[in-house]
C-alpha cells in the first residue's frame, strides 16, 4: 500500500518505476539511483500519479530519442557523394571508347576515398547523437507534471505484479565528509588549559594552602617545584600553660604580663597574635591589647614559625587599665 503522497517516476535508462515522496526528494535534490541499471536520473523532471503513466513516460521518451537518431543518422549518409561512396550507373561503350585517353592514367587508391567517406560519416553520426542527446535534456518539459512542492495526493491502492518496483531503489545522496580531528589542536588547547590552572593555582597557593584538604597537595607540587607555602595556622593547637599579671616592680601605673603557650600540633605554623582583654565586674571589655610576634618576641627570627611541641614565654610591659578592671583574659588570632 503507498501513501497519499507517494508520486510516481521511471529511470530514464531502463524505464523501471520507484514511489518516491517529497520528502525523500528534498533530501535528495530530486535526484535518484536505480537500483537496476545504477543510473542516477531527474526524478522531478517527470512525476505522476500513476506507475503505469510513469512507465509509458519513459518509453515514450526512449523511443523519441531512437527516432530521432535514426533520422539524422539516414540524412548524414544521404548527404555523402555517391562518387566516394563508390556508387554510379555503368557507362555505355561508346562512351568507353570515345572517353580512353592514349594513356590510362593509375586510379587513386580506393582505400583513400573509403577512409575519407569513413571519416565524414563518423563526424556526421558525432554530430547527429549529440544534438539528439542536448535536444533531450532541453526538451524535457518539467510543467507536465506536478513538482514536489505542488504533489496531488492520490488514492492508496495495491500495485499490480508488474507495477511492483525494486526494493532496491536508492535516493541519491552523497555521503558527508567526516571531519577531520586536529590533535594537534587538541593538544594545544589541554596544554593552555595546565598552564592557566598551573597559574591560577600559583598566584592562590598562599590562599589554598589554609584548605586542609588541599594542604598535603600543596606542599608536595612545591617540594618539586621549589615553592614557598605560608606556615600552617591553626590557632586551636595552641595551648596557654601559665599566665598571670601583677603590679610593674619599677613602673608606677604599669602591668607586667607574662605568659607559656605550647604548639601541640604535629606540624610547624606561624605565630600568633597575643591579645589580652580585660573586663569590669559584669564581663564589659574595659582595654584590650594586641600584640604581633615581632612584639613579644625577643631574638627569635618569627618567619621560621613554632616548631611541633615548641613553647614560647611571653613577658610584656602595659598600662594599667584602672580599677574598673577586674579581670583578664589572653587570646590567639
Amino acid at each position: 500500500m503507498w501513501s497519499v503522497n507517494t508520486m510516481f517516476s521511471a529511470c530514464s535508462a531502463c524505464k523501471t518505476v520507484y514511489p518516491v515522496s517529497a520528502a525523500q526528494l528534498r533530501a535528495a535534490s530530486g535526484r535518484v539511483r536505480c537500483g537496476n541499471c545504477d543510473e542516477i536520473f531527474e526524478a522531478t523532471h517527470a512525476l505522476f500519479d500513476n506507475p503505469q503513466q510513469a512507465r509509458e513516460h519513459a518509453e515514450q521518451q526512449l523511443t523519441d530519442v531512437t527516432r530521432e537518431i535514426d533520422d539524422l543518422v539516414g540524412r548524414a549518409l544521404d548527404e555523402v557523394p555517391a562518387t566516394e561512396a563508390g556508387v554510379g550507373g555503368e557507362p555505355d561503350a561508346e562512351t568507353l571508347s570515345s572517353d580512353v585517353p592514349a594513356e590510362i592514367p593509375e586510379p587513386p587508391p580506393e582505400t583513400e576515398i573509403y577512409a575519407q567517406s569513413l571519416s565524414d560519416v563518423t563526424d556526421l553520426l558525432d554530430i547527429a547523437i549529440s544534438a539528439v542527446n542536448e535536444r533531450s535534456r532541453v526538451d524535457v518539459d518539467t510543467y507536465a507534471a506536478p513538482v514536489a512542492a505542488e504533489f496531488v495526493s492520490c488514492v492508496s491502492r495495491e500495485l499490480t505484479p508488474d507495477e511492483q518496483t525494486p526494493s532496491e531503489a536508492i535516493l541519491f545522496d552523497p555521503a558527508p565528509v567526516e571531519a577531520r580531528t586536529s590533535w594537534g589542536a587538541i593538544a594545544a588547547a589541554l596544554l593552555l588549559t595546565l598552564l592557566l590552572n598551573g597559574q591560577y593555582i600559583w598566584s592562590e597557593r598562599y590562599n589554598m594552602s589554609a584548605i586542609p584538604a588541599l594542604r598535603p597537595y600543596l606542599e608536595t607540587a612545591c617540594a618539586t617545584l621549589g615553592c614557598d607555602l605560608p606556615l600552617r595556622h591553626e590557632v586551636e593547637k595552641l595551648e596557654v600553660q601559665e599566665r598571670e599579671i601583677r603590679n610593674h616592680p619599677h613602673v608606677n601605673d604599669a602591668l607586667l604580663v607574662s605568659a607559656t603557650f605550647k604548639n601541640t600540633a604535629d606540624f610547624s605554623q606561624r605565630y600568633p597574635i597575643f591579645e589580652v582583654a580585660f573586663s569590669d565586674v559584669s564581663g564589659t571589655p574595659v582595654a584590650v591589647r594586641r600584640f604581633m610576634p615581632e612584639d613579644y618576641l625577643d631574638g627569635v627570627d618569627p618567619s621560621r614559625g613554632m616548631e611541633p611541641g615548641q613553647q614560647t614565654r611571653v613577658m610584656l610591659e602595659i598600662v594599667d587599665p584602672g580599677i574598673r578592671a577586674m579581670s583578664f583574659q589572653f587570646d590567639f588570632l
